[in-house]
C-alpha cells in the first residue's frame, strides 16, 4: 500500500494503523465515539504503514545488530497495548508512531481479531 498518514517515521520509529474499534455491538447497539477512540487505544494489532531506515537494525537492548525476522512494510503485526504516539493522518485515520521494539511480531493467516474489532484496510 500506499502511506497516506502524512508521516514518515526516521531513526528506530515506525508507523501503525491499528485495528479500530466497532461502531456499534453485536446487538446493534451503537459505542460512542469517545469509547470507540479509547478501544482503539486498547488495539494491539495493526497493519505497519511505514518504518525509520533504523528499524530493525539493533536488538531489543540496543546492544548488537538484530537478526531476526524483520517485518515488512503492508504486514499485519502485533504490538503492545498503549505504544506510541497518536498521529492523525490527512485521510482521517489515526495512526501509531512507537519503537521497533514495540512489536512483537507478525500475524499469521490463522489470527482472527476479537469480537467487535474493525479490521484496518491492508
Amino acid at each position: 500500500g500506499v502511506n497516506e498518514a502524512g508521516f514518515l517515521p526516521i531513526g528506530d520509529r515506525v508507523l501503525v494503523l491499528p485495528d479500530g474499534a466497532a461502531d456499534q455491538t453485536s446487538g446493534s447497539v451503537y459505542i460512542p465515539e469517545e469509547m470507540q477512540e479509547r478501544m482503539a487505544m486498547a488495539a494491539e494489532t495493526g497493519i505497519l504503514v511505514a518504518t525509520g531506515e533504523g528499524a530493525w537494525y539493533w536488538n531489543s537492548d540496543r546492544t548488537r545488530r538484530y537478526e531476526g525476522v524483520k517485518p515488512a512494510e503492508g504486514q499485519r503485526i502485533r504490538f503492545e497495548r498503549y505504544a506510541g504516539a497518536v498521529h492523525h493522518g490527512p485521510d482521517g485515520r489515526i495512526y501509531r508512531v512507537m519503537d521497533d521494539k514495540c512489536v512483537a511480531g507478525l500475524c499469521t493467516a490463522q489470527s482472527t481479531p476479537k469480537r467487535g474489532v474493525r479490521v484496518a484496510a491492508e
